[in-house]
């Protein structure tokens, strides 16, 4: 028998051979890995400014907190800025919450040689006062009333700030007050319901509640017992010496906010939180959590140090402890430390430590490691320039 031959038709396509598709398998494989390199750095970036800009977004709101109460401190409607000084009143002036002569004060805490070491993501919080300086301005509350700002304590190593005001726009007598009176006549505007979460405001006011009464020449600050519901103020320990006339006098509520950080409602780091102190209920009201993940507050205070009378205009920048008049405080600069939402990837290389607005914070070397910003503003105290 003879061999059949089988010959390849003219024009056909011979396959791969083994070494081409081993040359072929590779080039995909190195291509392959180049884009998911790229794909996973570029995933990286996207997710490290994502959690920026949301660190952004939470402290633009705290800082417009922020920028509202510190803009008002001080503010006494058109006794403000008055040569007789501060307002008379039947508050106690040696507690934090109702010491009204201060429009503004604060408490530095007592780091040495200007650093500070975080020794984890989320601290024990503290209720020993003295590791807050003295605070040596003329009228001030000290040495820092820690449990009464917040009961669970206060993170360790940082500042609190205190800012005290009035509250929305002013109201008008319907009638004149008698020197001594112990009533105040006002107008009603409905809105609002007091810390019972039932009771009618009466015109922003509730039983308990911290007010002032002004006119250009006078004022005095008070303790409601009672709010009417047709506009009568009942007030604990009346209106003080002297009368007020119905044609130039003005009614606000009062209240004093603290800034201060502690442990964060789930416990697993630090917030800045917001207290409000306004007679209602008489402990405080419940402690507002403004953002998650703030390490260090650190606070400086512009002083117009100019003589005999201030210019208005800021001649340094101390710490609380250097502050001897508080009324001469005209601006405040608030630095925050903030760490990202969700820990840094383990090839991600991030900072052992940052500068807070003066002060050198060490970040914790245990536990998760997470990208940091410092954000800082400041904030002019309108009432005092």
């Amino acid at each position: 028998m003879h061999r059949m031959k089988t010959r390849q038709p003219a024009g056909s396509t011979r396959g791969f051979t083994l070494v081409e598709l081993m040359v072929a398998l590779a080039l995909g494989l190195v291509l392959s890995l180049a884009i998911s390199s790229v794909y996973l750095f570029s995933k990286s970036a996207f997710t490290r400014q994502d959690q920026l800009a949301s660190l952004q977004q939470s402290v633009r709101t705290a800082f417009e907190y922020l920028d509202f109460d510190a803009r008002m401190a001080g503010h006494l409607g058109c006794y403000t800025g008055n040569s007789g000084g501060a307002p008379s009143t039947a508050l106690s002036a040696t507690v934090i919450d109702t010491n009204y002569a201060v429009g503004i004060e604060g408490y530095e805490y007592n780091t040495a040689s200007n650093a500070y070491t975080l020794g984890s993501n989320s601290p024990t919080n503290t209720s020993t006062a003295g590791n807050w300086k003295t605070n040596p301005g003329t009228g001030s509350v000290s040495p820092i009333p820690v449990t009464t700002i917040d009961t669970d304590g206060l993170t360790p190593g940082s500042d609190v700030l205190v800012i005290r005001t009035t509250v929305g726009r002013p109201l008008r007598l319907t009638s004149d007050v008698a020197a001594a009176a112990a009533t105040l006549p006002i107008e009603v505007v409905a809105g609002g319901k007091c810390s019972d979460g039932t009771t009618d405001m009466v015109s922003g006011f509730c039983a308990g509640g911290h007010g002032l009464i002004a006119s250009c020449t006078n004022a005095r600050t008070f303790k409601l017992t009672t709010a009417g519901s047709t506009g009568t103020l009942t007030v604990n320990g009346g209106t003080g010496p002297v009368a007020f006339a119905a044609a130039t006098a003005e009614v606000f509520p009062m209240q004093t906010v603290v800034y201060y950080l502690k442990k964060s409602a789930n416990a697993t780091t630090i917030s800045l939180w917001r207290r409000v102190f306004n007679g209602d209920p008489a402990a405080g009201q419940t402690p507002q959590e403004l953002i998650e993940g703030v390490e260090s507050m650190q606070l400086r205070y512009g002083l117009d140090s100019t003589m005999p009378d201030p210019d208005g205009t800021i001649d340094s920048y101390v710490t609380a402890d250097g502050v001897t008049d508080w009324g001469r405080v005209v601006s405040v600069r608030m630095s925050l430390l903030l760490h990202a939402p969700d820990a840094a990837a383990a090839d991600v290389a991030v900072p052992a430590s940052g500068i807070v607005n003066d002060v050198t914070i060490t970040y914790p070397t245990s536990g998760s490691k997470y990208d940091r910003r410092v954000f800082t503003t400041t904030i002019a105290i309108r009432n005092r320039i």
